[in-house]
């Protein structure tokens, strides 16, 4: 600045031009300075070396060094100013979240969604993120408390307060029956999604599912059911599988043991058989493949 004023002024007009070298000079001198002095504050060589076993303990403790009253706000910035080359920030459909790519120094880069509104600590907004994904709220509500975790109110938590967290901080779980929030890649699917899958009406899924033919989550009293869907599931009792010489049917079971149909289902569940369902004809069979050589309760 003090060097365009100078260049600036009218060569005919001393005095001004005199005041403004002058300035000039004094800034110089100040720049040089600046120099000298951050010069001698940077560390030497040998200071900034490091062993590999000293950066791998720093690494593995990174956590706790980071939430130390010592480290200033300002030594957490010049640290991720070393380590990230850029942010990209993306606003999100819902209008909540943001979601942010960082780009690391090296090419790796790493995705990680934020509420565009926060009003709770970062790591419990990260921690319900991420038991959402394989838990009911009222499973979260649990893992929470037992971690010593409470609500921005000291509250403990329960299954409606997590859900509301969730909705109102935009957080997707694998256990919501909102479309906009729903993670369809967890392996679990809602008993009307099994129902039409199988072929079969809601109320036998949860038939099946209490006889334990079905496995799943309970996500509480008056709560919905959640049946785990795998590709081995869909074959044995979407009747994609192949018959087994080895099979004997649960009709034949139940006369022989003497029992009802859910009683012989109960006890190869228990026993660890294998249970398949097969069409013949316009119906559908159960057939039992043996774990052991016997299927003698």
């Amino acid at each position: 600045m003090a060097r365009r004023r100078y260049e600036a002024v009218d060569p005919a007009n001393r005095l001004v031009a005199a005041t403004l070298e002058t300035e000039w000079n004094v800034r110089l001198v100040e720049l040089e300075e600046a120099r000298q002095a951050y010069q001698k504050s940077r560390p030497t060589k040998p200071q900034l070396s490091s062993t590999l076993a000293q950066m791998r303990a720093v690494l593995n403790d990174l956590r706790s060094y980071w939430y130390q009253d010592s480290v200033t706000n300002q030594e957490k910035k010049e640290l991720l100013r070393c380590v990230i080359e850029r942010v990209t920030l993306e606003k999100q459909a819902s209008g909540k979240v943001i979601r942010a790519e960082i780009c690391w120094q090296g090419g790796a880069t790493s995705l990680i969604e934020v509420p565009k509104y926060l009003y709770s600590a970062p790591q419990l907004f990260h921690r319900i993120t991420a038991l959402a994904r394989d838990l009911p709220d009222a499973q979260v509500a649990e893992a929470l408390n037992a971690e010593g975790l409470e609500t921005v109110k000291g509250r403990p938590w329960s299954a409606r307060r997590v859900m509301d967290f969730r909705l109102s901080n935009g957080i997707p779980s694998g256990f919501t029956v909102t479309p906009q929030l729903r993670l369809t890649e967890n392996g679990y699917l809602t008993t009307a999604e099994a129902a039409a899958r199988l072929e079969i009406n809601q109320t036998t899924v949860q038939k099946w599912y209490k006889l334990g033919l079905l496995q799943g989550k309970h996500a509480g009293i008056q709560k919905a059911v959640w049946i785990t869907w795998t590709e081995e599931v869909e074959r044995r009792l979407g009747g994609q599988a192949s018959f087994d010489p080895r099979m004997i049917s649960v009709k034949s079971l139940c006369k022989l043991q003497g029992k009802t149909w859910e009683q012989v289902i109960r006890w190869c569940v228990e026993e660890g058989h294998q249970i398949y369902r097969f069409r013949r004809g316009t119906t559908f069979r159960f057939y039992v493949l043996p774990a052991s050589c016997s299927l003698q309760p």
